[in-house]
């Protein structure tokens, strides 16, 4: 098992769209990040290459929720408000996470009890993961559920719920580090919004 991993990442599109070859997930509004199971613990590291693992030590908890020995799984941890909302506050201040639960929305399996997965078709990956999760959905390790096909219903629900968008997938997919056009996301206009808001606080030219 690797001990680094590049993660995939989507290039931005701007239209949703339906097509049968594609799932589509919701975007989730948090910090992406690659889970290594190992020895009865877990470690996070970002996309840069850094480690969370002390930041949220209530993660480690979810080592009894997988149903693995050993294993990589790409997902995002996302702080979530009494309403069950993504509420991205909650983790960078301390008083707003403390109204909030952490929890890690994983939507991909890499390796899995000594198999390589990145070559195996998305939409297989995608099973695979959901045997090994928790079927509940209150605890701190999640299933990122998806649909096939109906890219643009699911949109305008995420658009109805104010979440901050959709990723759009091949389901023959494979899984190759760096950015790719067979991973898409679209943004909603709460997460177009939120991305300019940040893009201001933060000094960044905004380039979408």
């Amino acid at each position: 098992m690797p001990f680094v991993v590049e993660p995939m990442s989507p290039t931005l599109a701007r239209q949703p769209f339906s097509n049968p070859d594609w799932l589509f997930e919701p975007k989730w509004d948090g910090y992406r990040a690659i889970c290594f199971l190992q020895d009865d613990a877990v470690r996070f590291v970002s996309r840069n290459q850094k480690s969370l693992t002390k930041r949220f030590p209530d993660l480690q908890r979810i080592v009894k929720a997988i149903k693995a020995t050993t294993a990589i799984l790409d997902g995002e941890i996302v702080a979530l408000d009494q309403a069950g909302v993504p509420c991205f506050d909650g983790l960078r201040s301390r008083r707003s996470a403390a109204d909030c639960v952490i929890v890690y929305y994983a939507f991909d399996v890499l390796h899995l009890d000594g198999l390589n997965l990145t070559q195996t078709p998305l939409i297989s990956r995608k099973a695979a993961l959901k045997k090994i999760l928790p079927k509940r959905e209150t605890g701190r390790v999640r299933y990122t559920e998806h649909v096939i096909g109906e890219g643009e219903g699911l949109f305008a629900e995420l658009e109805r719920r104010q979440l901050e968008g959709m990723v759009a997938k091949r389901c023959d997919g494979v899984y190759i580090g760096g950015r790719t056009r067979a991973w898409l996301k679209i943004k909603t206009s709460v997460g177009r919004e939120e991305m300019r808001k940040r893009s201001k606080a933060w000094g960044l030219q905004q380039t979408s």
